[in-house]
């Protein structure tokens, strides 16, 4: 079990590396190749990615559990429908101080979905509001 979860979230950081490590001078413009989506505006719950991919953990029952993986460095994702989305700003950097304090809860964010490579990302183009 532990060598199975080492293997997904090196999977994570993997998928997650080009955005982490894009280039300072990269544009806001949706990458060539990308799908992009209309405004997002609905409800997400912040789940730990850990969690979620290894145990399909999310929901009320694992709030406290996702808010004390956040907290402590775990990544984290935005669930919607089953499926995952990273939080990006306009710049593709992580966004992800804007939702630690709101581990496990419901929130609603506007933004763009972009999908490409079988990751989802959602760029947030207006504050977070908890549900």
């Amino acid at each position: 079990m532990k060598k199975f979860f080492a293997v997904a979230v090196a999977a994570l950081i993997l998928a997650i590396a080009p955005v982490t490590f894009a280039d300072d001078a990269a544009s806001s413009a949706a990458p060539a190749g990308a799908a992009m989506a209309g405004p997002a505006g609905k409800s997400y719950e912040v789940v730990c990615a850990s969690c979620y991919i290894t145990k399909g953990a999310s929901g009320a029952d694992h709030a406290a559990c996702a808010a004390k993986c956040i907290s402590s460095g775990m990544e984290l994702a935005l669930l919607r429908a089953g499926k995952l989305y990273v939080p990006v700003d306009s710049d593709f950097k992580s966004a992800r101080d804007q939702f630690v304090s709101k581990a496990g809860q419901t929130v609603v964010v506007d933004g763009k979905v972009y999908s490409k490579g079988g990751v989802r990302y959602l760029m947030i183009s207006a504050p977070v509001a908890t549900q």
